[in-house]
């Protein structure tokens, strides 16, 4: 006995040593596997700060419909193109919805960026009597609200819980106000405050699932757009003069929304812009098969998701939701994930757990997330190595592949075996890549896209940037704009370039996935004893130099 509890403790001494968990991440370089999703507000509207964050490692640049005029929305965007210009680096550029938000009427002023701030501030006592009004005269004071859906008295009855908050704060107890309705007459909803509560700034109302059954949707929906024209003259203002790879649909209910949403990028000729799904509602996750199954991406937005939920299911619903994406090979972003730090200068120790489970569960990105990227890069080399055994279980589990996904399997399974730092994927539009990311390898995907001639009938068009961009919202993909005709030198270049971004030393291996002529292939090539290049019997003719981290081959752009 005593010896079997020996070997026992020997075994845990081995393989579960606590003292490498204490261990920092290590050297940081560009690329870490879950990416960061940024609004631009007045506090980052301006080209420097947004240049910093880009360098910080910013993936996507989100501008929210909800808040602000159609002038400051398109000054964010410039501001992000020069930031890109400046410092040659990659980022998403997104346009969140307003969709059908219900919102609070109140008194505004606009600062000197154009940026809209309500004017007035209430403090709510538990117990208070608060009316919520449809009227148009109604002018907000004390204990009225007037709410911009006239027919939302019609949606409540006695007993339900109504949430009332400003937008993008921290959730917190003093911010959010919960209102148990006790009466409804005609236009107006008499409420009881359940909590004490400071009220400013733009509030939005939401209005919780009654249901206990969790099949169950009783709650008569709201019957706004799922496109208000607000929406649809931003998109198409913006969608003229920039080029939007996502849309993030607010309040998405069913599958039919995201064809709905589609139709109309394409009538307006925004073909590549791609659609992520914003699951807020327990509505929506009913729907949710159907949701993933038409959308381009998820987006858990646990704000208001927690609310129509129970807060003890919340863990589940989040982890099965990033399973399903990841099932599917889908980005899935997660939302308010370290509140405190709009006040704090560092998370709470609940906060970056949060954040360190959702990363080891597989989640792509994160939106707003602050700080939250330097959490991340402490667990990328975990969240690689724990999900590779998954990925592995989903090929073994799965009756049917691709072709090119099972060349996508196979890359991985070939980088695990050798132990290659680096994936190279050649790629026209980013599916290659975000197959092989599937699969979450522990290495970075080097995606190198390769701009491809479309035609429309009437004129020709040379493709590749958008592609490009929207690959920097998948994890684990490190994209870069490709000459057409580099030729052998990409390869070359690329590892190259990877080694100055100190993702590969000499003599490591580098799995490579390319396309020859009609046929997928996967090379193993090893970097030189110099960490310059490819290990080769005779040097290339021409080889671009990289002298910097900022400098890129001539190959390979960044933007």
């Amino acid at each position: 006995m005593r010896k079997g509890l020996k070997v026992r403790a020997n075994f845990f001494e081995k393989d579960l040593k606590l003292s490498a968990v204490m261990e920092n991440a290590g050297e940081t370089t560009s690329w870490t596997g879950s990416k960061i999703m940024a609004t631009i507000g007045p506090s980052i509207h301006d080209t420097d700060i947004l240049a910093k964050l880009l360098e910080a490692g910013m993936a996507a640049g989100r501008v929210d419909l909800t808040w602000g005029p159609l002038e400051f929305h398109r000054n964010s965007l410039q501001h992000l193109s020069e930031a890109m210009r400046r410092t040659r680096r990659l980022c998403s550029t997104v346009i969140d919805t307003m969709g059908r938000e219900l919102m609070v009427r109140g008194q505004w002023q606009v600062d000197n960026q154009g940026y809209p701030w309500v004017l007035g501030r209430k403090d709510v006592h538990a117990g208070e009597v608060m009316t919520l009004t449809t009227r148009e005269d109604a002018v907000a004071d004390h204990n009225l609200l007037p709410i911009m859906y006239p027919k939302f008295a019609q949606m409540c009855q006695r007993g339900d819980i109504i949430h009332i908050a400003r937008y993008l704060v921290s959730g917190a107890e003093s911010s959010s106000l919960y209102l148990e309705v006790s009466d409804v007459q005609d236009k107006e909803v008499v409420c009881m405050a359940r909590n004490t509560a400071t009220l400013e700034g733009l509030l939005c109302v939401f209005h919780c699932e009654r249901s206990a059954t969790a099949n169950l949707v009783s709650n008569i929906q709201n019957e706004l757009p799922l496109l208000s024209d607000w929406d649809k003259e931003c998109i198409q203002t913006l969608g003229s003069e920039y080029e939007i790879d996502f849309i993030n649909l607010s309040y998405t209910r069913n599958a039919e929304d995201v064809r709905e949403a589609r139709r109309y990028l394409q009538s307006v000729g925004m073909h590549t812009t791609k659609i992520l799904a914003k699951v807020e509602t327990r509505q929506a996750l009913l729907n949710f098969q159907g949701i993933l199954s038409e959308a381009d991406g998820i987006i858990i937005s646990r704000g208001n998701l927690g609310l129509d939920c129970e807060p003890e299911k919340m863990a589940m619903v989040q982890k099965t939701v990033i399973q399903s994406c990841n099932l599917v090979g889908k980005p899935v972003i997660l939302t308010r994930v370290v509140d405190t730090m709009v006040s704090t200068p560092r998370p709470t120790r609940a906060e970056a757990t949060d954040v360190a489970n959702a990363v080891l569960d597989g989640v792509d990105g994160i939106m707003l997330g602050a700080e939250t990227l330097r959490v991340c890069s402490q667990h990328k080399h975990a969240c690689g190595t724990a999900t590779t055994t998954s990925g592995s279980l989903v090929v073994r589990g799965t009756p049917y592949l691709s072709k090119l996904e099972s060349i996508a399997s196979s890359a991985v399974r070939a980088a695990d075996k050798v132990n290659a730092s680096l994936i190279v994927v050649y790629t026209h539009t980013g599916q290659t890549a975000e197959l092989v990311a599937k699969y979450r390898p522990p290495m970075p995907i080097l995606t190198l896209v390769v701009p491809h001639l479309t035609s429309n009938k009437l004129k020709w068009k040379l493709e590749g940037r958008s592609y490009t961009r929207q690959c920097m919202v998948n994890r684990g993909l490190l994209p870069f704009l490709a000459t057409p005709a580099a030729g052998e030198t990409l390869l070359e270049d690329a590892v190259r370039h990877a080694a100055h971004l100190r993702l590969v030393k000499p003599n490591d291996h580098v799995v490579v996935v390319q396309r020859i002529q009609d046929d997928f292939c996967i090379k193993i090539v090893s970097v030189s004893k110099q960490g310059n290049g490819i290990q080769r019997d005779r040097a290339p003719s021409s080889v671009a130099k990289s002298n910097s981290l900022q400098h890129i081959p001539d190959s390979m752009k960044a933007v």
